[in-house]
């Protein structure tokens, strides 16, 4: 088990360059938590007693509207961690988590890792790094929902995956989301994200064959994005 706790701590940049003793330390702060599509980690306003790296599958963090429309705040993949800002302010979540498929995530316990964090400078200055990156996400969030329409969006969606690197050389790429998922992502409906992706294909700019997705104009949908 240490030793599988060990290589997902590893995958996360939270614990890059930290020494196999402090590694040693951190993973007794954890326990390993499976979840299947569709179950809750925690709700919106729950006590934050821990935060999360994911191990495998995906899962998405999200906030519900009075009216119960879903804003996705983003979506954690293997490596990736989540919740770690509500963890050092004794408050609660500030948004809720839900699995999106089958997987499973280390869960790192709130007060062992405080202690932990306080005899390790490297760890907290790691932690500022993904607390930071994690504003800028949510800063780039919050303009693009307040400045732009979801045709601008989804093309901004279609250039950050391609600037990924995973489909840079063919300018082909598979939607690896549900339309409802990507909807959620773009703080829409999935209905006008089809007439989105309608109208970049009508104009030539894209060409769509089910989550297939081929970018034949990408000097255009940069101008979009």
């Amino acid at each position: 088990m240490d030793n599988k706790l060990k290589e997902t701590l590893r995958l996360s940049s939270l614990f890059s360059g930290i020494s196999d003793r402090s590694l040693d330390e951190i993973t007794g702060t954890t326990s390993i938590k499976k979840a299947s599509r569709g179950d809750m980690l925690f709700y919106e306003s729950d006590p934050a007693n821990a935060f999360f790296i994911v191990s495998s599958g995906k899962f998405k963090i999200f906030k519900l509207s009075a009216d119960g429309k879903e804003q996705i705040l983003r979506i954690a993949n293997p490596g990736e961690s989540f919740a770690e800002a509500a963890m050092f302010d004794g408050a609660n979540y500030p948004a809720s988590a839900q699995a999106l498929e089958d997987g499973e995530l280390v869960m790192i316990n709130r007060e062992r890792f405080s202690a932990a964090l306080a005899r390790n400078p490297a760890l907290a200055l790691n932690l500022l790094g993904q607390l930071s990156k994690l504003l800028r996400q949510l800063t780039r969030l919050v303009e693009g929902l307040s400045l732009t329409d979801v045709t601008s969006r989804l093309a901004h969606y279609f250039i950050e995956q391609l600037e990924s690197g995973e489909h840079s050389h063919d300018l082909i790429m598979h939607l690896t989301e549900r339309k409802s998922v990507l909807a959620s992502q773009l703080g829409t409906i999935p209905e006008t994200l089809s007439r989105s992706l309608a109208k970049l294909s009508r104009e030539k700019i894209i060409e769509v064959q089910g989550a297939r997705i081929k970018i034949l104009d990408e000097a255009r949908l940069r101008d979009l994005a």
